[in-house]
């Protein structure tokens, strides 16, 4: 009886367990027939009307994106040759730090000769320019803030000018340290300004050729520095003295030229002067729609305001950063 009853108690067992599992089977295909995706019919039906408000959005996007970019090749097509000028005009500034740094090596043969300068006076009047430049350089931002980019350009060509007259006239070593000393100052001015004005008022698609003009009149410095060092190598008697002088002349050119050419329109804006800027970004433009540009150069300068909580001190740090680094690295190049 006992072995019966167990049989029978394993058979009732058994059959709970696959009542079980059936109920569970069936509970789970009905949860999933719940959310059973969509046929494609309904998804047809239900998203017919969303394609079609999204038609008109998208042909307005694309017509909106054809227009920018049909705008921007008018703008590369009419680039006015007012904008070669400034950059070329601009880069004069690199072509005199490749220039005073380069002719020193020629001049110096004929110097210690005439001087009677010690090992000392030689490295002295060689790294005083430089050494000049870096240190003025830390004024960068302020000088940028100050005067701005073109007053601080017209600066530069005034230390050069003056430089470049105490250099040629000089009677003696002391003399000389001055002159070398100032052409520095200027260096370290030019150097720290003239890519950041021609970046600034360079049209968006040539910015990159454009700043690189600053580096290319470094090498022709150089090379005109190497020239002139062999042609007057052979005046024994004051032949220095036209070596080191003649950087007046692209000084003075200089200095002429930036009479007549405009402020960077971005620090017009900085400092409030809105109708002249747009005066500005219209005269290097030429015909063409600078709304767009004034528009992002001004919500530029609110953002960078904004995001450092006190936008004078930040453009400060962030000018006179960026002048150290291209003064350095204007530096290393030359050497």
């Amino acid at each position: 009886m006992s072995r019966q009853q167990s049989d029978h108690d394993y058979n009732l067992r058994s059959m709970s367990n696959l009542m079980g599992e059936r109920r569970k089977k069936v509970g789970d295909g009905g949860e999933r027939s719940l959310i059973k995706t969509p046929s494609n019919a309904s998804i047809s039906s239900t998203g017919a009307p969303s394609s079609t408000a999204a038609a008109p959005a998208a042909a307005s996007s694309s017509t909106g994106d054809l227009e920018r970019a049909a705008r921007k090749q008018f703008q590369r097509d009419v680039t006015p040759g007012f904008i070669y000028v400034l950059a070329a005009f601009s880069a004069l500034g690199g072509f005199l730090f490749g220039y005073d740094t380069g002719v020193i090596s020629g001049a110096m043969l004929l110097l210690k000769k005439e001087l009677n300068l010690s090992a000392l006076w030689q490295e002295v009047l060689i790294s005083s320019t430089v050494a000049a430049a870096a240190l003025c350089a830390l004024l960068g931002g302020f000088l940028n803030g100050l005067l701005g980019r073109r007053g601080c350009i017209l600066l530069a060509s005034c230390f050069f000018t003056v430089g470049g007259i105490v250099l040629s006239a000089a009677p003696s070593k002391e003399v000389l340290l001055v002159g070398r000393l100032l052409v520095g100052v200027g260096l370290g001015i030019a150097s720290m300004t003239v890519p950041v004005y021609i970046a600034e008022a360079s049209p968006p698609h040539l910015r990159g050729q454009l700043v690189t003009v600053n580096t290319l009149f470094i090498t022709g410095g150089q090379l005109t520095a190497s020239l002139i060092d062999g042609a007057f190598s052979y005046l024994q008697h004051d032949g220095w003295r036209y070596m080191l002088g003649l950087s007046v002349l692209p000084a003075v050119l200089q200095f002429l030229g930036f009479l007549f050419l405009p402020e960077s329109p971005r620090w017009l804006i900085q400092r409030g002067l809105t109708q002249k800027a747009r005066r500005v970004l219209s005269q290097i433009r030429g015909n063409q729609n600078i709304d767009e540009e004034y528009d992002s150069i001004k919500n530029s300068i609110e953002e960078e305001e904004k995001d450092c909580g006190g936008g004078g001190r930040h453009q400060h740090g962030a000018s006179q950063s960026r002048g150290v680094d291209v003064v350095i690295d204007s530096v290393l190049y030359a050497v």
